[in-house]
């Protein structure tokens, strides 16, 4: 039986995240076994490593961590026609049913029987991934594994950013960690007529700017819907993107949000949104929430955005092999790198 090198979450609780070894797993007929070549750690893999309430609601140790990767194809199952040996490819991390009534009209980022890889089953912090065919997908860009794995985070990016009309628009981004900032180059690939990053680590801010950002304010030094307003020049943006799941800083976007302007939430916190009703009605908000990727829309429009000249190979500050995986779980806790990739 042949193994493979793997990052397993052993067992429930705090820690128990391990460098391992488990048999490469076996094809069945509609599968692809692929070939890891880059595995970027995302926040989630943190939460997983400390057994927060993300991990505690979804999952079931012991598990293979990791969902953001590319890869080669090294074997296909007996019935896989669209996928061949040798092809370079990665997958979103959510593997949705496609049959549902949400799935059957475009929703399928909403799939009621979504499964995660990396959380429900078995992920891609490994040597070898097994995903379904129909997840697969064929990657026919001109770009490094490295860059190719953050595809999937890149989309949360680009469907939060995609789903009202921001060319020509003043944009603010809410938490420039690594998906933030690739909002920011999303945001001024679209055409934003100026972006806005709000963040509170410095390095991560500098990153932003890096990314195509006109300005970042710091929270902590300066009144963020002064600051705003005075750089937008007096009435504020017209739609803000959130990637930190702060509560208290998606409520203080409405200080510098314009009337009927539109506020859309990719990030995920603790705390509950307390809307302000008379405020939130006058002023005509729109408050949008993203989950995930519209599959397969939002990786078609990747591919458009790279082809436009979306660039995001800054915002990957670390590559390490993939016996560092601590060391990186270690960089994101805090919060010292903007994407780390392992190579196993």
């Amino acid at each position: 039986m042949e193994m493979m090198k793997c990052v397993v979450k052993e067992q429930k609780g705090d820690g128990y995240v391990v460098l391992t070894e488990k048999p490469i797993p076996e094809v069945g007929d509609n599968d692809v076994l692929i070939r890891v070549k880059a595995v970027a750690i995302c926040g989630t893999d943190v939460h997983i490593k400390h057994w927060d309430d993300y991990a505690q609601k979804r999952m079931n140790p012991p598990t293979i961590i990791g969902h953001e990767y590319s890869g080669v194809v090294v074997k296909v199952g007996k019935n896989v026609k669209s996928v061949q040996i040798g092809d370079v490819v990665n997958s979103d991390s959510h593997l949705v049913c496609g049959t549902c009534d949400l799935c059957r009209n475009g929703h399928s980022d909403v799939c009621y029987n979504t499964v995660v890889i990396g959380v429900h089953r078995d992920g891609a912090m490994a040597e070898y991934i097994i995903i379904p065919e129909s997840d697969v997908n064929k990657c026919d860009l001109d770009l490094p594994f490295e860059q190719m794995a953050l595809m999937e985070p890149l989309g949360v990016a680009v469907h939060a950013a995609m789903e009202f009309p921001i060319a020509t628009k003043k944009v603010a981004v809410i938490g420039c960690g690594p998906i933030g900032c690739m909002g920011v180059a999303v945001a001024k690939t679209l055409g934003a007529a100026q972006v806005i990053g709000i963040e509170l680590n410095e390095q991560r801010g500098q990153m932003a700017l890096d990314m195509g950002a006109d300005a970042v304010v710091n929270p902590l030094k300066e009144d963020t819907a002064a600051r705003i307003k005075e750089l937008s020049g007096g009435l504020g943006v017209d739609f803000v993107l959130d990637f930190s799941g702060n509560a208290g800083a998606v409520m203080g976007s409405f200080d510098y949000l314009k009337p009927d302007g539109t506020v859309a939430i990719a990030g995920l916190g603790p705390k509950p949104l307390e809307l302000p009703c008379e405020r939130f009605v006058t002023s005509g908000f729109c408050i949008k929430g993203v989950s995930g990727r519209e599959i397969p829309r939002t990786w078609e429009r990747m591919k458009g955005l790279f082809a436009a000249g979306l660039d995001i190979s800054k915002v990957i500050t670390h590559v390490l092999p993939l016996e560092e995986f601590d060391k990186g779980l270690e960089l994101m806790e805090k919060g010292q790198c903007g994407k780390v990739v392992l190579k196993p």
